[in-house]
């Protein structure tokens, strides 16, 4: 039974305007001690969605209605609609995230995947990609990816405040109020057009646990990103050793980093493409079809791709 039925159902109901019918289950991990929900579509060569904090797998239902993947794997994020919570303190977010995700393939009978990741989930594909390459065919980092850009993200800094941040985390925000705070991600079009995903997500994140996920996760990563030598985000040397295919995908009207600066970061990625797209820092939701068809020219698996 559903521990989180409100957001199970809003979810359906976002799929269902796409006619996708994705099976759902839980997968328990022993390490890290964890039961994840994974939302699947389709059969065959799988790829693997990793959504933002904040957001949910209904946030993927448009574009993965307009891929051509054969399997299409959303796994929820710790503290996010039905996986477990998370106390991430004192963790080694990477190191984590390298184990949990490595589990789910493994539960999951995956030997590789191609991951798509927006925002944090972009940041964790990356670090997959340096840390377990053999599982990992290919990158595509949606939106400014945490901090592994080099993004200071400075407004997220009162989140991972001890106390203060939980509780603005926990706060049952009115509908209205949560319209305008998600338009800071999903942008203010996105909200207008998209009222049943702003529904989903707020039914995804008020729920027992997601505060002191979020908060602790913030905390971790502002910690190992102020700490010497720094953690999480990429250096030079790191980007340059990606040897997957790796699209980086912009909103030109994401404001968590400058164009010019991400571009220079994606660079140093050997087999890399920069694309800047029409939108904010969920730029599918703005332009879907530009979106999906670069997407799609990175599954396509061309040579030149990167170069075209």
């Amino acid at each position: 039974m559903p521990t989180n039925p409100r957001y199970t159902a809003a979810e359906a109901h976002v799929f269902d305007r796409y006619a996708l019918s994705p099976t759902v289950r839980t997968v328990s991990l022993a390490r890290p001690r964890l039961r994840v929900r994974v939302v699947e579509v389709g059969e065959g060569e799988p790829t693997v969605f990793l959504h933002g904090y904040s957001h949910c797998v209904a946030h993927w239902a448009s574009l993965v209605s307009r891929l051509a993947v054969a399997r299409s794997v959303m796994l929820d994020a710790p503290g996010h609609g039905e996986t477990d919570a998370v106390t991430f303190s004192g963790v080694n977010l990477r190191a984590w995230y390298k184990e949990m995700l490595i589990g789910c393939l493994d539960a999951l009978g995956i030997e590789h995947a191609r991951l798509i990741g927006h925002s944090q989930g972009g940041m964790q594909a990356l670090w997959l990609a340096l840390d377990a390459p053999d599982r990992v065919r290919s990158v595509v980092a949606i939106g400014t990816p945490a901090v592994a850009f080099d993004a200071r993200l400075d407004g997220l800094r009162l989140l991972a405040r001890p106390a203060i941040g939980r509780l603005l985390l926990s706060v049952p925000w009115p509908r209205p109020m949560y319209r305008s705070i998600l338009a800071g991600t999903m942008g203010s079009a996105g909200v207008r057009a998209y009222p049943d995903l702003v529904r989903a997500t707020h039914k995804a994140i008020h729920r027992a646990g997601y505060a002191k996920t979020v908060a602790s996760y913030l905390q971790e990563m502002f910690r190992g990103l102020d700490a010497e030598p720094r953690q999480y985000a990429l250096a030079d040397t790191d980007l340059q050793r990606i040897a997957q295919p790796a699209l980086v995908l912009w909103g030109d009207r994401d404001a968590n980093q400058s164009i010019e600066d991400a571009k220079a970061r994606a660079a140093l990625i050997p087999h890399s493409r920069f694309e800047v797209v029409a939108g904010g820092h969920e730029p599918w939701l703005d332009d879907l079809d530009a979106c999906a068809s670069l997407i799609s020219a990175v599954h396509a698996g061309y040579p030149s791709w990167e170069s075209d």
